[in-house]
Parts: structure tokens; C-alpha cells; sequence
């Protein structure tokens, strides 16, 4: 089923609230409904400012985890290249490997899927311990330390969610924003305009919240992948994507891209990969 983001599904609301605002009967002014809307539109947005600036910044912190372990794998790359080609190709295929089981998998559950092939890396760094002769075995192993370090970081941190309890006061009190709106309707042009404009918005907060809690941000996934799909090119890798996950919209491909790696399986599956040409 395809992802309906934030601007997809207010864009519905917009519709549907044009459509109640003409059906809907109003034009009640009670002073009662006029406080408790205002009281109700104070809490929500201490609450949804709340929300948001905590999920926004979760957000910002794990791009900035993942574009620093792209950037040290891509380091891991480089330096593996002293020890000569057999163990760099040794190092490429681990690497490429990483990455196939990463872009399937949910940033939120990628760390334990990808854990056995980080494994499989230092088991490479641990057959060439007695050839190496300077700093930068040392170098090697700093490096994925620092791998680790990130990729602990961004498990912890992408744990954090809106629990229930939080959507269910959220929502109650879009309700009743929702229902005060509509009862003081007066069914003017410049009343129903703003009804439709408000609640509108508001709809809008709340697909924004949980948008930034799935990791996406202005209808689009979170760009994160693009940094590891160029390790790939560096290392002479094709990129990946997965074809269930690019029709769901959890994966873009650039229209720049004309040659790639296709998986053909659902994530988590035994892996069936295609190269697609032009």
C-alpha cells in the first residue's frame, strides 16, 4: 500500500472538509464553544509544538548518524586498499553486502539485521593482524569502533516514538477543534473559507507528526540512502533498490540512474537481485 504523507493527506482533508463545510449546519455562537475551542487550540499547540521540535530533531540526528558511517565505511574502503586487492575485494563484497541488507531494512531495525556482516568485517581486520606492520591496522580498527558507536546511537534513537496515550490526546483534541469549528460555522464565504483553512491545517500538523516519526519530511523519505548508494559507486558497486519497497515509496530512484541493482524479493527474504539497464 502506497505511504500517504502529509501533503497527500491533507490535500484530502481539504477536500472532504469543503464538501461537510456546505453540508454540515451551523452558525451557533456560544460563548462556551468559543472558550473551549480556544482552550483546546492552546493545549494542541503546546503539545504538537512540543512533538514536533523533539521529532525533528530525532530526525537531524539520525541522518547525521547514518551520513557519518557511510562516511567511515567509504574510509574502511580506502584504507583496506594498502593491504592489496585480494583483501580489498574481500572488504567490497562485505561492504556491498552491509549495504544490500541496510536499504532493506527499517532504519529502526536495521542495526540487528546488519550486525553478522559487520561481524564478518572484523573477522576480515583479524586474518591480516600478523601482516600488518604500521598504524594503520590500528587505523582499521578505530574505524569500525566508530561504525559501532553511530550505529548504537541511531538504534537508541530511532527507537523513540509517540506512544498511544500521546496520539489519543492529539487526536481528542483535533476532534474537538474539529467540532467547535463546524458549530460556529456561519456558513459566510469568509467563514467557511477560514473553516476549511483551519481544520485544514490542522489536519495537516498531525499527518507532519507522524510523518517526522516515520522519518519523513516534506513528502518524501528521509535522504539518507543517497550517501550510502554513492559508497557503492566508489567501491564499483551497482546500486540497489528493492522493488517492493520503491512501489511503496520507501525507496526513489534518481532519474540520473539508468544502470542499477533490482531486488526482485520482499526485505527480509532470501535475496533475488537483477541488474536493469537504461
Amino acid at each position: 500500500m502506497k505511504y500517504i504523507d502529509a501533503i497527500k493527506g491533507s490535500s484530502v482533508a481539504l477536500v472532504v472538509f469543503i464538501v461537510l463545510s456546505a453540508v454540515i449546519p451551523g452558525g451557533s455562537q456560544i460563548s462556551s464553544v468559543e472558550t473551549i475551542l480556544t482552550i483546546s487550540t492552546f493545549l494542541f499547540a503546546i503539545l504538537a509544538g512540543f512533538f514536533i521540535s523533539r521529532l525533528n530533531q530525532r530526525y537531524n540526528d539520525i541522518r547525521e548518524l547514518i551520513s557519518l558511517e557511510d562516511a567511515y565505511l567509504l574510509s574502511l574502503y580506502r584504507t583496506a586498499k594498502i593491504f592489496g586487492q585480494k583483501f580489498t575485494d574481500s572488504i567490497v563484497e562485505k561492504i556491498d553486502k552491509y549495504y544490500l541488507i541496510s536499504f532493506d531494512s527499517e532504519i529502526t531495525n536495521y542495526y540487528k539485521q546488519t550486525a553478522p556482516c559487520l561481524e564478518e568485517i572484523y573477522e576480515a581486520l583479524y586474518a591480516i593482524k600478523e601482516k600488518s606492520g604500521d598504524n594503520t591496522y590500528a587505523s582499521m580498527i578505530t574505524t569500525l569502533s566508530l561504525i559501532e558507536e553511530k550505529r548504537n546511537k541511531n538504534s537508541v534513537i530511532s527507537q523513540e516514538r509517540i506512544r498511544k496515550s500521546q496520539w489519543a490526546v492529539l487526536i481528542l483534541l483535533t476532534v474537538i477543534i474539529l467540532f467547535c469549528l463546524f458549530y460556529i460555522n456561519t456558513h459566510l464565504f469568509s467563514s467557511q473559507f477560514l473553516l476549511v483553512m483551519l481544520s485544514t491545517i490542522q489536519v495537516l500538523v498531525l499527518f507532519t507528526i507522524r510523518d517526522l516519526q516515520n522519518l519523513r519530511l516534506g513528502g518524501g523519505i528521509m535522504p539518507v540512502m543517497e550517501s550510502g548508494q554513492e559508497v557503492l559507486e566508489s567501491m564499483g558497486k551497482l546500486r540497489y533498490y528493492n522493488q517492493k519497497l520503491v512501489k511503496q515509496g520507501g525507496m526513489e530512484i534518481p532519474k540520473h540512474v539508468k544502470t542499477y541493482r533490482l531486488g526482485l524479493h520482499n526485505p527480509g527474504e532470501t535475496m533475488k537481485i537483477k541488474i536493469v539497464k537504461g
